[in-house]
């Protein structure tokens, strides 16, 4: 994992049924806080999350990171892993 991939991960929201689960978090690197919204299921196929950004957070993230795909990879198996924070609201 390039060394520019160091950021943590805060999730404040799951919702959701068996199948799949609508995820609502943000992204810290320094000061910066990035939100998301993603989709999380697992019972076809395996596990798998999309996490969702908006236009300007695309932007910001590569402006951050140098590669959206890249970080959205990275992202996405963090996200498998359970490498995040879950946040109590």
């Amino acid at each position: 994992m390039p060394e520019n991939f160091e950021y943590r991960i805060v999730i404040y929201s799951v919702s959701g049924g068996e199948v799949a689960n609508i995820l609502k978090g943000y992204i810290l690197k320094g000061d910066e806080r990035i939100k998301f919204s993603g989709v999380a299921y697992g019972r076809f196929g395996g596990q798998n999350v999309v996490p969702r950004f908006s236009p300007i957070a695309k932007k910001k993230i590569k402006e951050i990171f140098g590669s959206f795909k890249e970080f959205e990879v990275d992202l996405q198996q963090r996200l498998m892993r359970g490498d995040f924070e879950m946040e109590a609201r």
